[in-house]
């Protein structure tokens, strides 16, 4: 892989103990949830576990990873779309020991590959992610009905959620679109910017009652854990790094250690038809179905 950001002990891992990649969506929204902060710092947390980690990077400009992390992009995803260059050489190494692929592109360019472009696209991915651990997805809002999103091709959805009204809102939106037109019934609630545990779980004892409430039983919740309010990590953040190298004993390090390590020890979902290849094809069917609405 280009940027030697795997080393030979995880190929020889890979090949001794193959174990496949687990691919899991960051969903924020407009109401400040932190998800790019909590993408970054998540990354870095289980890249300190000794995990493989790639963060896939929907955003562009300012609000992106890169950017937080003061980063250069060498080479724009469209050059990969144009064949000048390989998909690993978009990749992007951290200090942290993670790795960052940013994937914005316009809209247009994605929807105009054809059948055998986007074939050779998403084989590119699936022999990137061949050595991977974890494929966190910094993805866009899920809030627009009949837009797919990469979360429908990942093994588990993560809703980042705060006490912000707009937050609140959309992680329901979120919730009811990925459940009501694409089946998608287990959902992982990560609060954020919370004083306590008793505060995370009221937050979430409410979200659930208004799924439960409007969308019926059959959807599953589960509270995995809160990020509290730590000046740390805006300041870290300010300097252009993860909290756990700036801070290492930070709240906000602990609590991204134990978010590590938690999703370390959590049930490995049961089979997928889905492969890393398929993040491929649903970045390429929004592109296309967002181009026809802003032509028609």
């Amino acid at each position: 892989m280009a940027n030697g950001w795997l080393d030979q002990a995880a190929g020889l891992r890979a090949l001794l103990s193959p174990t496949p990649c687990r691919s899991i969506s960051l969903n924020g929204g407009r109401g400040g949830s932190g998800a790019t902060t909590l993408a970054i710092n998540l990354a870095a947390a289980l890249a300190e576990r000794q995990r493989e980690v790639l963060l896939l990077d929907e955003f562009e400009g300012l609000s992106n990873s890169l950017h937080r992390l003061r980063l250069a992009q060498a080479y724009h995803f469209e050059s990969v779309l144009r064949r000048e260059i390989s998909l690993a050489d978009a990749v992007v190494q951290t200090d942290a020991g993670f790795a960052i692929l940013p994937v914005s592109a316009r809209a247009t360019m994605l929807a105009g590959l054809n059948e055998r472009e986007l074939s050779w696209l998403a084989q590119e991915f699936e022999t990137l992610t061949a050595e991977v651990d974890f494929l966190l997805l910094d993805t866009r809002p899920t809030t627009l009905s009949g837009v797919p999103n990469l979360s429908l091709a990942a093994d588990d959805v993560l809703i980042i959620v705060s006490q912000n009204a707009e937050s609140i809102t959309d992680a329901y939106a979120t919730i009811k679109v990925l459940y009501t037109e694409y089946a998608r019934r287990e959902f992982r609630i990560l609060v954020n910017r919370v004083a306590s545990l008793e505060d995370a779980s009221l937050l979430f004892d409410r979200i659930r009652s208004v799924a439960t409430q409007y969308l019926g039983a059959e959807i599953r919740l589960r509270l995995i854990g809160y990020v509290p309010e730590d000046d740390k990590l805006k300041r870290a953040m300010r300097l252009g790094r993860t909290v756990i190298e700036a801070f290492p004993e930070a709240e906000a390090s602990h609590a991204f250690r134990q978010l590590a390590d938690a999703m370390l020890r959590w049930k490995r979902p049961n089979q997928s038809q889905e492969t890393p290849g398929h993040f491929v094809y649903r970045l390429v069917e929004s592109s296309r179905i967002l181009t026809d609405r802003l032509q028609n």
